[in-house]
């Protein structure tokens, strides 16, 4: 049977939206049998199949999300021979705009604060009884960035907020502020926190004792201002009050939660997440989002934020800015466990063990086998050098985080060097290591008293470069190490960075500057200038010989997760690669007729296909050591190429239907890259009937078309990927179908 539907009240140009016909079992679960097409509907009338009961509604991926209140339900028999006389269903408009989606856009922040105090549970109760001496408890507040954020909706069902319940909620809200001094403090008086009294630290000791101090987010007063705006208005004013603060409803309605999704924290702290609702109107119901955040440590995940027990809720538009006592703020990473040692912790966001500088692995006494010198590593296999997960090269400017456990201070550990030099293809450098010569400055926080009061102010404090003359030998390129009993430095800065554009300016055999591998060597020194090594490594001239030990990152956690370097200097391979990948759209193909003719008007039948002839690849560094590199080979570096994916898609006239052509991995196309033909895509995706097919019915017999052809690329300086390393390109063609 073909049902035709008709939207009552729709206007001219109004989205209408899709529907489906669904079957209903007796406890009203759906399950869908059809999907409109142009308003139609097309089923089988099996009343064996279609059972007792159907439904029209929106079409949804997942029936089972469906509130069955939303749907329009019939008996079948009596409804299937309703249609059979007249195929044709009107459908109310209080009925079919709700079932059009609403495009929901969440956003937030996340950040992790810290407090003066370094007993929390201590600082907690200070802050609750107003008696800190500092004016703000908390000390600052930095972004998480490594973590995953749970998106959580809300829906809380209520009967109607009354004049007359102003008070009793006046009541409850007081009830949960007394429960929990700790979570919802009352906020200070202007100037000095007052001392409170002997009812406030009895309350507040019982809350801790209680288990009511909960560090997965930041003490907060806004409860007590709410109290304080409902308690201030009139009782017309409280009951809008009430309704506009989803962070209220908790407390007087009766509320059922559902996980919507996960979304990856941004390398600046931000999150956010976009999706399409059928939010029906429920009677005394409304909606509203909380958060919970989590953070793989240790192998296992763990919750850093929880937004129900904080009693956080927001609505769709508001901006959700996180604030926890808990988790690894961007950069603060649990460093590898061990006294006395110094490693390269992260290039950027990505911690150190991602990059494939590891692959000589350890001996039986977990010494690395990777280095063969300070300044050399083992010959590199195909892949050395770049980014584990998905042999990813470096590119623009990479930012180094080193860890140095604060034992090292007492070693008299006090400058650090980080130097570089191009890397040949045995894992050598090609002449002298360079020092990195950029400016570094870190912010630390100092304590200042203004008006009698202390407060807290951010000061840059200058690391290097420095230069120590050490026996008539100038030292140079050495930056103080910042230790964290030294001062209360910012978290997440970093040591240094290197502008791999500047890489192989000059050298011969590599493609062009900013591409190549090139060694990243750390060095330690102490205030003299006098170059530390780790025992048992023998001093040479200059050298100090110290018990610590350089590090390296295996793995993420666990037995096995560090190797000991015993070298002077610990040295990481790095691959470098600064050109775009590379996008061409060559010529035109009908039936197998090729031109590359810059406008092109094809006509053929409908089982004609029409192909793109197209490059999508990146070139590679070189190939067997061939100076210069002389592709295709049979063993090319890398194995595979800096190409992420590609796409070559279709759009038909203006904002008609579209499609793909093809579509691809790091695999380049075609295999010859630059040379000899282009790939062509696959006939079966080109079909003229496709392309020239329904919707609208009848289909046009001719059209333009947009052809598209995306290539994103795998580089990164470990934080972020860059756009501008990307292709596209974008082609138009006239198709037709002869008549």
């Amino acid at each position: 049977m073909q049902l035709r539907i008709k939207f009552v009240g729709a206007q001219a140009n109004e989205q209408t939206p899709s529907i489906a016909l669904y079957v209903l079992n007796i406890r009203g679960k759906a399950q869908k049998i059809a999907t409109s097409e142009d308003e139609k509907l097309n089923f089988e009338t099996d009343d064996a199949r279609l059972g007792s009961l159907i439904a029209l509604g929106p079409d949804v991926a997942d029936p089972s999300t469906l509130d069955p209140k939303s749907l329009v339900t019939y008996k079948t028999a009596s409804q299937l021979a309703a249609w059979e006389k007249n195929p044709i269903q009107e459908i109310p408009p209080q009925f079919w705009r709700p079932w059009l989606p609403i495009h929901i856009c969440l956003a937030g922040s996340v950040s992790k604060c810290f407090l003066f105090l370094e007993d929390k549970i201590g600082a907690l109760r200070s802050i609750a009884l107003g008696n800190t001496v500092i004016r703000n408890p908390i000390g600052y507040c930095t972004p998480v960035c490594n973590g995953v954020v749970e998106v959580w909706e809300s829906t809380c069902c209520c009967f109607p907020f009354l004049l007359e319940d102003v008070p009793v909620l006046i009541s409850k809200i007081q009830n949960v502020l007394a429960e929990n001094p700790l979570m919802f403090p009352t906020p200070p008086p202007e100037g000095p926190y007052s001392t409170a009294g002997r009812a406030a630290e009895l309350a507040v000791d019982r809350a801790i004792a209680h288990g009511k101090a909960d560090l997965r987010f930041v003490p907060n007063t806004q409860l007590h201002q709410d109290l304080q705006a409902l308690q201030a208005s009139s009782t017309a004013d409280a009951v809008a009050y009430f309704q506009a603060h989803p962070s209220l409803w908790w407390i007087w309605c009766h509320c059922s939660s559902t996980k919507l999704a996960e979304a990856p924290l941004n390398a600046n702290g931000t999150f956010q997440y976009c999706f399409d609702a059928y939010l029906f109107p429920w009677l005394f119901c409304g909606h509203s989002y909380f958060y919970k955040v989590k953070q793989l440590v240790g192998g296992s995940w763990q919750y850093i934020y929880d937004g129900s027990a904080a009693g956080q809720y927001f609505s769709a538009d508001e901006t959700a800015n996180l604030t926890t006592l808990l988790g690894n703020a961007c950069g603060s990473v649990t460093p590898p466990p061990g006294t006395d040692f110094v490693i390269l912790q992260q290039i950027g966001g990505t911690l150190s063990y991602a990059l494939h500088s590891n692959y000589g692995g350890v001996d039986g006494s977990n010494n690395d086998l990777t280095q063969t010198g300070p300044y050399s590593v083992q010959t590199p296999p195909s892949s050395g050098g770049l980014v584990n997960s998905n042999n990813a090269p470096w590119c623009k400017t990479p930012f180094f985080m080193l860890y140095f456990d604060p034992g090292m201070e007492a070693l008299g550990a006090y400058y650090y060097r980080l130097s570089v030099a191009p890397a040949d293809l045995n894992g050598n450098p090609v002449g002298a290591m360079q020092p990195i010569q950029n400016p570094i400055a870190w912010s630390q926080y100092i304590e200042v008293i203004v008006g009698g009061i202390p407060e807290i102010e951010i000061v840059p404090v200058t690391l290097g470069p420095n230069s120590v003359v050490n026996g008539g030998v100038t030292v140079g390129g050495l930056f103080q190490i910042p230790y964290n009993a030294d001062a209360d430095w910012l978290s997440g800065q970093f040591h240094q960075y290197f502008d791999t554009t500047t890489l192989n300016a000059t050298a011969s055999g590599v493609p062009g500057p900013g591409c190549g591998r090139f060694l990243l060597a750390l060095e330690i020194f102490d205030k003299k200038g006098n170059r530390l090594v780790p025992a048992p490594v023998a001093p040479g001239s200059g050298d100090s010989q110290v018990s610590f030990q350089y590090l390296r990152m295996l793995a993420a956690s666990g037995p096995g997760s560090t190797a000991n370097v015993p070298q002077a200097a610990l040295t990481h391979l790095f691959w470098a690669d600064n050109r775009p990948v590379v996008g061409e759209i060559d010529n035109f193909s009908l039936n197998g007729v090729t031109s590359n003719a810059q406008c092109q008007f094809l006509s053929g039948s409908a089982s004609d296909s029409f192909q793109v002839g197209y490059r999508a690849y990146h070139a590679v560094l070189s190939d067997d050591g061939a100076t210069p590199p002389s592709p295709p080979s049979p063993n090319p570096l890398p194995p595979t190429s800096f190409m992420e994916s590609f796409s070559l898609t279709w759009e038909r006239g203006l904002s008609g239907p579209s499609g793909s052509l093809d579509s691809g991995g790091d695999i380049d196309m075609p295999s010859t890259r630059a040379a000899g033909p282009p790939q062509q895509s696959p006939a079966a995706n080109g079909l003229l009937s496709t392309l020239l097919g329904p919707p609208p019915t009848p289909p046009p017999t001719a059209c333009s078309f947009a052809i598209d052809l995306y290539v994103t690329s795998k580089h990164t300086n470990g934080s972020s990927h860059f756009d501008d390393l990307d292709a596209e390109v974008l082609a138009a063609v006239a198709l037709s179908l002869t008549s």
